[in-house]
Formats: C-alpha cells, structure tokens, sequence
C-alpha cells in the first residue's frame, strides 16, 4: 500500500529568521539541493559546540528526510536516511520542548518519515526480504508511536489512530514468516487486546490460545479462548476442543471424572466431552478406585452421557459404545442369574428378575449396533479399526438374534462379519 507524502511548507517561513550562522544550510533547502544541505549540516553538527542547539537537529531530520524520498536512492541509502531524520527530528524535541519548527510544520516531517518507512517495507515485502521488510514496518511503528504518544497532528488534523493495526499485523505475519516466534506474539496480542474480529486475525487468536495452552497460563489462556470463542463461533468446536484438552492435562481418575462432570455442566451441547466423559467413566468404574463407589448411579450416569452424544452427533464410535454398555449389561446379568442355584423362593424370584433384566438389556443393544453397522457400511474406505468396529457390532447383533431364537438372522450377520476381511 503506497502512503502519501505530505507537503513540507509552513517550516520554510521559519527559515528566514533562523540564526545566520545556519543560513547557508537554509539557502539550499530553498533551492532543494539536499545533498549540499546534507554536506553542510552534517559539518556544522560535527562541531561539538553546535550538537547543544536545538535549531540544527531540526534542520538535519528535514534534510534527511528530503533526500530519503530521492527515488534513486537506494532501500539501504533511505532507510538511513530517514532514521538518522527521526534521531534529529527527537534530538530536537528533546532540546526544546516546545519545538517550534515541527509546529509550523504541522509534524509534516514525522509523519513523512513514517510514511517512507511504510513504503520501504512494502517495497522489501514484494522483494521477499523478509528481514529487512520486518526492521522497516517496526521503525514506521516506532515513528507512529511516537506521534501518538506525544499526540502531535499532521497537516489539516491528520492524527493517527492510537493503534497501527495495519503495520501491526503485518509485522505479526513477517514475525510468523521469519519463525520470530516471541515477536509473533507481542504483535498478536496487540491485535488481540483492542479486540479486533476481522477474520484474517483469526490466527493471531489461535496463535495465542496454543501458546497459553502449552505455557499452562490458565489466565492468558482463558482471556484469549474466550474472545476467540466470541468472535469466531463457527469455530466453536476446535475453541472447545482446546478448552477441554486444558481443562483435563494430566488428570487421571476421579479428578478426571470430577473434571468431566465440570465441562459437562459448561459445555452442554459438547459432543466429545459427552462421548469422552462416556469413556472415562466406563474405564474407572472398572478400577480399583470405584470400590465402594455407588455402581448403580454410575451406570446410569454411563448411559445417559453416550445417549447425550448420540443426540448431539450420532456417531459410529457413540453407538457402538452404547450398543457394547447394554450388551455387557445383560451378559453381566446372564452371568449372575447363571450363578443362582438355589430354589427357595426368593432366589427363583432373582433368577427370573435378572433373566427378564438381560433380555430387555440385550435388545436395546440392537438400534445403537444397526446405526453403527450402517454407517460403517457406508464407508468408501476402511482402516483395521474400521473394520474391527464392524466385526464388533455384527457380533452383537448376531448374538442378540440368537439368544432371540431367530437362527436365520444370526446366520445373515456372521456372514456379513465373515464378508469385512474382504473390505
């Protein structure tokens, strides 16, 4: 993007009434001959006695900053010329406060200096000098920083936002480019803290989010996934992923149960927090940390977590983990009812209760292992846990149809189950 230069006028009325000992310096600016301008300033600020007067410093950054704009110089020629105009130009300020020159001028020199190193970074960008375009965009932002901070105007009111977001990000995608990883997320978190929500900047959010995350900076991490959650919700899924993945690191047993059941209250509609929490809780209910853990609470608690992931996303993984709860439920009910010996009265009644228990058990086990056989069916290609998901929610339903009576049925899946190798 080109950045204009601004007119230089107001300063040349100042020229006439300067001290005389500068007056030659003054002439040739009138008459732009910069390089002898430059010639002479130069050998007038080499005098040692002349660096404490602010009026010269003035005069070398106005200079400097003329012959900056020379299209024959070269990147490297104007680069430096424009930083040794803003080192003169904050000599001056710095020598007297209430800098009358740049007044007059309307800040116009500052603000070409910034504008030169604007487009001396945009010219070493479209060179693919990475580097040098990274050095130019900081300068420029150093240049507006300044202005800012001083809250200096340009010409006709001209005032910089308090933000450069422009060179800002563009400085954040040279960092990322240069693998300049701490300064990619100085500039980040720039774009982020005034909270912009331009799609572009979606990166400098995911950037911050995964550096807080591996940081384990639960502050910064919360601040940045929740204005990122806000302003990019079609990203709903890969913010709450991140969150979840924070949430659980390095928890293990009933910490990590305990934590699910947090994320399951703050992220209701989450189907791998659902699904996962369905998972974990299968695997500790069968620890030796369960002892003396209410069974009964948490096999209903089991089912209901992978019905809760079914109704958000019906996956293969959900129903043949729910297909599997009921199908274990009513073999663990075969197997109690098959340990029952006895006749007295109370022991038939259990026998008959628990026989009843895994025959409705078993067949609740049939649409959950149909879904998965169906959408396993569907599939283009297979891997070997594809494959072994098949072969598993056949075996259910096969077994089901059996313990049915229906044999013809039976016969149908475990000739499918033969037919998956073959995939």
């Amino acid at each position: 993007m080109k950045k204009y230069l601004l007119p230089v006028v107001l300063v040349l009325a100042g020229l006439y009434s300067s001290a005389q000992d500068l007056a030659n310096v003054k002439k040739l600016i009138l008459l732009t001959q910069y390089e002898k301008a430059k010639s002479e300033i130069d050998s007038y600020l080499s005098n040692e006695k002349n660096t404490s007067k602010a009026e010269p410093w003035y005069y070398k950054a106005f200079v400097y900053n003329s012959l900056g704009r020379v299209q024959t110089k070269t990147l490297a020629e104007s680069k430096s010329l424009y930083t040794g105009s803003f080192d003169a130009l904050m000599k001056y300020a710095e020598l007297d406060p209430k800098a009358p020159l740049t007044v007059e001028e309307k800040n116009s020199t500052a603000y070409n200096i910034y504008y030169g190193y604007y487009d001396l970074g945009a010219k070493a960008y479209n060179d693919k000098d990475y580097a040098e375009s990274f050095d130019l965009f900081k300068k420029s932002l150093e240049v507006h920083d300044y202005l800012n901070k001083n809250n200096l105007n340009g010409p006709n009111g001209l005032q910089f936002a308090s933000h450069d977001t422009d060179v800002v990000w563009n400085l954040a995608v040279l960092a990322n480019e240069l693998k300049k990883k701490d300064d990619a997320l100085y500039y980040y978190k720039k774009i982020a803290d005034i909270n912009l929500s331009d799609e572009k900047y979606i990166g400098a959010y995911d950037a911050l989010v995964l550096n807080y995350k591996k940081e384990e900076n639960a502050e910064l991490f919360s601040k940045y996934l929740a204005s990122a959650k806000k302003f990019y919700p079609v990203d709903k899924t890969y913010w709450e992923s991140q969150e979840i993945d924070f949430a659980i690191k390095a928890l293990e047993g009933e910490a990590l149960i305990n934590k699910y059941e947090e994320l399951a209250n703050r992220l209701p509609d989450n189907y791998y927090v659902s699904y996962n929490y369905g998972v974990e809780l299968d695997r500790f209910r069968n620890s030796p940390e369960a002892k003396g853990k209410d069974a009964t609470a948490m096999r209903l608690k089991l089912e209901e977590l992978f019905k809760k992931a079914i109704s958000i996303n019906s996956t293969i993984e959900a129903n043949l983990q729910l297909a599997n709860f009921y199908y274990s439920a009513a073999v663990d009910a075969q197997e109690q009812a098959a340990r029952i010996k006895g006749t007295k009265p109370e022991e038939v009644k259990l026998k008959k209760e628990l026989t009843a228990r895994a025959t409705e058990t078993i067949n609740k086990c049939i649409p959950y292992a149909e879904e998965s056989v169906k959408q396993l069916a569907a599939l283009k290609e297979y891997k070997y846990s594809d494959k072994a998901n098949y072969k598993l929610a056949l075996e259910f339903l096969a077994n089901v149809a059996k313990q049915n009576g229906n044999a013809a049925k039976a016969a149908e899946y475990e000739k499918k189950k033969e037919d998956v190798d073959k995939l």
